[in-house]
């Protein structure tokens, strides 16, 4: 016997396939302001496991119509779990049906009740990667509606940037963030700080650093993420001068440097050259409590003995042996 769920959703799939397309979109979002959306986001819960699949099943073997089915189950409550909707969103993408992503995505968005995952946000990410590069447009495009959707909240276009991110897709990641700005919305400092680890990774530090100073002029205060992104990117490209000047920065606005702070600015001194200053803040970094990661012992080992200091570089490495087993424990905690 099928469930009250695979009931309803068959009821609707017969009226659903017969909705006239009149827009170029052929799975148009209704979007509507719902009274009732705190009601059901605190009442309604999804259905079972099996029920669950039997919806994705049902959703994977008419998958052009999707938007559409979908649409028909949120009029009636009935909500795909973030599992499930991922399922959808990847049966598209990997079915060449690419269009289809975005277009399930912002129904998802614009439901305001249906949870999205990260691998949502990426498999949206990929599906455009999997385009032809003159996809800007589209992109840009639906940048506009999910802003549309979701604004003043900058959550879902944050989410998005970090997807392309991960996906190494840097100029679509830079694209939505200088689009976002040009339609006079305002970053966060979240939005701020993925974009400069997105273009550090991508060697674009001469832009990252721009876009540092930019953010403190429209008057958002950089975060130890902030300062810890910017410092170890330069570090990369040997920037040891602009390391010290933002370390220097941070302190004197009040955000603690922590253990990565540390790592790069300790570790791109002593391959610098500058043992001496790389040992002081070494002893000022354990003076404050901050346990050196065993990844920092073996940098200031490796650079002492590249300037010839030997014994110095025994003592060191006498004293990582001597605590090697609080390290791994350290070591432990931060993975998990």
């Amino acid at each position: 016997m099928l469930s009250a769920s695979s009931r309803l959703f068959r009821s609707h799939i017969a009226v659903s396939l017969f909705i006239p397309t009149l827009s170029s979109d052929p799975f148009p979002i209704r979007i509507q302001k719902c009274h009732s959306t705190t009601s059901i986001n605190n009442t309604h819960s999804y259905s079972s496991e099996s029920q669950q699949q039997t919806l994705v099943t049902q959703l994977l073997s008419t998958i052009e119509n999707a938007p559409t089915l979908l649409q028909s189950l949120h009029d009636q409550h009935i909500f795909l779990n973030p599992k499930s909707l991922n399922q959808v969103l990847i049966s598209a993408a990997q079915s060449n049906h690419l269009y289809l992503v975005p277009r399930i995505f912002k129904l998802a968005v614009a439901s305001k009740t249906q949870p999205l995952n990260s691998n949502s946000y990426l498999t949206v990410a990929k599906a455009f990667a999997k385009k032809a590069h003159d996809c800007v447009p589209e992109l840009l495009s639906f940048t506009d509606q999910i802003l549309e959707l979701t604004q003043p909240s900058m959550t879902v276009i944050n989410r998005l940037l970090f997807a392309f991110g991960q996906c190494k897709e840097t100029e679509a990641a830079i694209s939505i963030f200088t689009h976002v700005k040009d339609q006079n919305f305002s970053p966060d400092l979240y939005t701020y700080n993925t974009a400069f680890e997105i273009l550090g990774r991508a060697g674009r530090t001469g832009e990252m650093v721009g876009l540092f100073g930019e953010m403190k002029q429209a008057g958002i205060d950089p975060d130890l993420v902030s300062y810890n992104t910017v410092i170890n990117h330069v570090r990369k490209f040997g920037e040891v001068d602009m390391c010290l000047f933002y370390f220097k920065e941070m302190c004197e606005m009040g955000v603690q440097p922590d253990l990565l702070t540390y790592s790069a600015v300790i570790d791109g001194l002593g391959r610098s050259g500058n043992i001496e200053e790389s040992l002081r803040l070494f002893a000022e970094m354990k003076e404050r409590r901050i346990q050196p990661s065993l990844y920092l012992y073996r940098a200031v080992i490796s650079n002492l003995k590249k300037m010839g200091k030997v014994e110095m570089a025994l003592s060191i490495m006498e004293e990582m042996n001597s605590c090697a087993s609080s390290i791994a424990c350290s070591g432990r905690n931060k993975r998990q």
